[in-house]
């Protein structure tokens, strides 16, 4: 496949996924509980991708140094930084991304 086509290629439909999981609450008792939770619960692992590419972008060498972890919404920042002003940065970065409730810098100037 040329990758060409592959940029037409659209995301996974969230209401086929909603759709999906008011289908299973139906078919299994007892399962509305665990759908309703699948949807309103927060993507952590999406949530950790999307700061990391993000750092990536900005500095693919400094992201490298930087441990993301996201727990509930809340994005913890481990590791070392190039600068003060890249600690800020992060902790800017990780702010912006949709869902994050809070971000908490453990971040250090490490000299290389």
């Amino acid at each position: 496949m040329p990758l060409a086509r592959s940029r037409n290629l659209r995301p996974f439909p969230r209401r086929a996924l909603a759709a999906g999981l008011a289908l299973g609450a139906l078919l299994f008792p007892g399962a509305a509980e665990i759908a309703r939770a699948a949807v309103d619960s927060c993507p952590d692992a999406l949530i950790t991708a999307d700061v990391k590419a993000r750092l990536a972008a900005r500095s693919p060498t400094g992201a490298l140094k930087i441990n993301v972890e996201t727990d509930d919404c809340v994005v913890t920042l481990k590791g070392c930084a190039e600068t003060s002003d890249f600690i800020k940065k992060a902790v800017a970065v990780a702010k912006k991304v949709k869902k994050v409730k809070a971000v908490k810098s453990r971040l250090t100037v490490c000299p290389e």
